[in-house]
């Protein structure tokens, strides 16, 4: 295997060049003092971009040091002043509100650069809805760069020993973590330039305008500490990026993967944070089943990292591993977790994008083996072809998490291959442990919709058929989406579990739904239940749930009356949530959404008048969320908003609400018939069909 053969420019990668130098530094204590001393020497510019970037973090932690802190902003601030020719660009994901009590809040105040004319920090919101920046690229003078897994944030820096007892893990807030373990790859020269291309492309994209133009440096910045494993190696890079206008989809990530595990002779080494691509996972099935078949070594962490992913990403991991298990019919797979007795029950944070083939070709990057990171996040792996860097590189990382000599275990890597080598040096207190698969079949069911959602492998609009070029005439088309349906089975599906759970309880095995239903309602019966579900449904409305399940679950879960007062409060505050973040991201929310929907919902309140608004709601043209996303963006006045959403909505709230209730009450063997209920149910109803018609009979006479 060549680079020649492997690296194909415009299909499988961006751009082919030469590292001067190359290296890698494995977990966070090595980069980050690499990356001090590496700033420290920048005369004319430092670039990082990142999917996360916290002003505090502190680079060094060793208080013996004499950069000790080197809190970051206060750090390249500092830089500035020092060196008069000096400019700093910092690049950071503008990130979901769904990460917002995990992140340093209001980070541009934070880092304090506003009136600078050499410090710049910008947040890049220039994606498709649903994606996110992943890259974390630093460049210096456009002659060195880092490139790989970790994020300049909290919770990534940890020593190569992940002692148990280790005080400087935590975070800016005084917080400890577990144990995290990342790579990060280091060049200078050509590969550098490249790097810088790329984030100026970024910075353009994000910003508008271009890099200041930087002439070429001969020297670079290269850390005393940092040991060069390469000299003058072929190197690529690979990129995930994703335009929200569609004029440029680009998946060399995932074709670079693809390529690579089929060139495979003698083994595959992969560390990654994630495994959930089914193509990936089917590139692996087929090596598997041949003859020939390379030793493939997977290490994954234990565990992820909270109770959202475990419900996600790692029952699509599982569901991949089980297939490729059922495929190793040749003994040649092991999927591994790392393990060290000194942590008790703690797991290590695999956090690495790594992957070696055949000890020939190395790739470090920010892509995980997921289907985000192949069609939907912007990811940057940068790839080389070095027999002696390749192998020593998986050498390192197994010596590593297994507590051994990494030259130990290069020298039996090389001569008796990978499986031989884990196994060798596999019985100490740091080892590589089996990773174990152990979803069952009822939490497939549950929680696999909801893992495809969590795990897209296109943009939010695409996937609901929303994007620029689809055109649903109807309101039909626009709510019963692709995207929106799946969230609707999830919920469906963890109610149908609950359900099913619960009528089994106490009842020898025997299902008996009256029971559970009578179990959920009494739980809903307490006083907090309605004050609970209102901010459920606002979480709801900002993972892009169909506001009608909402709604139908409160029918079946509350009394009748308190079924319409709390939907219709939920319902009301997820309207007003969603409107003030429209109204804050501005822009930024027009820019993701296709012109011909703000271009409707636009003409319907330009007007601001509330029963202009109520027709947003009577024939909806786009989902409930993006409706008040686009009207808080638009300048529309929250309380006619409001207004017209209660006209619009309030109706069908009833009308939901009090049919569920009545089938609940069948099903329960309750009196169906209320004559108030019923009423009330018949009055909705004629409601909805008297404004729909009035609204119909206005847009007429308009046209």
């Amino acid at each position: 295997m060549n680079s020649r053969s492997i690296f194909d420019e415009d299909r499988n990668c961006w751009r082919r060049s030469k590292a001067r130098r190359f290296a890698w530094l494995i977990d966070g204590e090595e980069y980050f003092a690499a990356l001090r001393e590496a700033i420290g020497c920048a005369e004319r510019e430092i670039l990082i971009l990142g999917w996360d970037i916290d002003s505090r973090t502190r680079l060094i932690r060793n208080p013996d040091h004499p950069h000790y802190p080197s809190p970051l902003a206060e750090t390249l601030e500092a830089l500035v002043r020092d060196k008069p020719d000096l400019r700093v660009h910092v690049l950071s994901w503008d990130f979901s509100v769904i990460y917002m009590l995990e992140r340093e809040l209001l980070q541009a105040r934070s880092f304090g650069w506003q009136d600078s004319d050499r410090l710049h920090f910008e947040l890049d919101g220039e994606h498709p809805v649903g994606a996110s920046h992943h890259q974390k690229i630093v460049v210096i003078d456009g002659t060195l760069a880092f490139s790989g897994g970790i994020d300049l944030t909290k919770a990534r820096w940890d020593t190569r020993s992940h002692a148990a007892d280790d005080s400087r893990r935590e975070d800016p807030d005084g917080n400890t973590y577990r144990p995290f373990h990342d790579v990060q790859a280091i060049v200078s020269g050509p590969a550098a330039a490249d790097l810088r291309e790329l984030v100026n492309e970024r910075w353009l994209n994000a910003t508008g305008e271009p890099l200041p133009e930087l002439d070429a440096g001969k020297n670079d910045a290269w850390p005393d500490e940092v040991r060069v494993q390469g000299e003058d190696v072929d190197t690529a890079i690979a990129r995930t990026w994703i335009q929200p206008d569609r004029e440029r989809d680009i998946h060399e990530v995932k074709q670079l993967y693809l390529d690579m595990i089929e060139s495979a002779h003698r083994y595959i080494y992969l560390e990654n944070q994630y495994f959930t691509s089914p193509e990936i996972t089917a590139a692996l099935e087929q090596r598997l089943r041949d003859e020939t078949s390379p030793e493939i070594a997977i290490v994954m962490p234990g565990e992820t990292s909270g109770w959202l992913e475990q419900a996600t990403m790692d029952v699509l991991r599982n569901e991949a591993f089980d297939r490729l298990r059922q495929a190793d019919e040749h003994g040649s797979l092991k999927i591994i977790s790392p393990v060290f007795d000194e942590l008790g029950g703690t797991t290590i944070n695999v956090h690495a994008k790594i992957m070696v083939v055949d000890g020939h070709v190395a790739r470090i990057g920010s892509a995980n083996l997921s289907q985000r990171s192949m069609g939907l996040d912007t990811e940057c792996d940068v790839v080389v072809v070095d027999g002696d860097c390749a192998e020593q590189l998986a050498a390192d990382l197994l010596a590593e998490h297994m507590g051994a000599d990494a030259g130990d275990v290069a020298d039996c890597l090389g001569r008796e291959g990978l499986f031989t080598a884990i196994d060798r040096f596999n019985d100490g207190p740091r080892r590589l442990e089996r990773l174990g698969t152990p979803t069952s079949d009822i939490e497939q069911t549950l929680l696999r919709p909801m893992a495809q959602i969590a795990d897209l492998e296109k943009p939010l609009m695409r996937a609901s058929g929303l994007a620029e070029n689809d055109s649903p005439d109807s309101s039909e088309a626009a709510m019963h989406t692709p995207a929106s349906g799946w969230l609707f089975i999830g919920l469906i599906a963890v109610v149908l579990g609950l359900w099913i759970y619960l009528g089994m309880q106490g009842t020898d095995g025997e299902f008996e739904p009256r029971e559970v239903l009578h179990k959920l309602r009494g739980i809903a019966a307490h006083p907090l239940a309605p004050w609970i579900a209102v901010p459920a449904f606002v979480a709801g409305s900002l993972v892009v749930t169909p506001v009608t399940a909402m709604i139908a679950l409160c029918g079946l879960l509350f009394d009748p009356w308190v079924a319409v007062l709390t939907a219709t409060a939920g319902m009301l505050a997820s309207t007003a949530v969603n409107h003030w973040l429209g109204a804050r991201l501005g822009n930024a929310i027009s820019a993701r959404i296709p012109d011909r929907v703000t271009a409707r919902i636009n003409e319907f309140a330009r007007t601001s008048d509330m029963w202009s608004l109520a027709g947003l709601r009577l024939i909806p043209i786009a989902p409930f969320t993006m409706i008040n996303l686009v009207a808080g963006a638009s300048g529309v006045r929250l309380m006619d908003f409001l207004a017209g959403s209660l006209i619009g909505i309030g109706p069908g709230i009833v009308l939901i609400c009090l049919s569920v209730d009545r089938a609940r009450a069948a099903l329960q063997g309750d009196a169906v018939f209320e004559p108030l209920i019923i009423a009330a149910i018949a009055g909705a109803g004629a409601t909805i069909i008297g404004l729909r018609a009035s609204r119909k009979k206005s847009q007429a006479s308009r046209d």
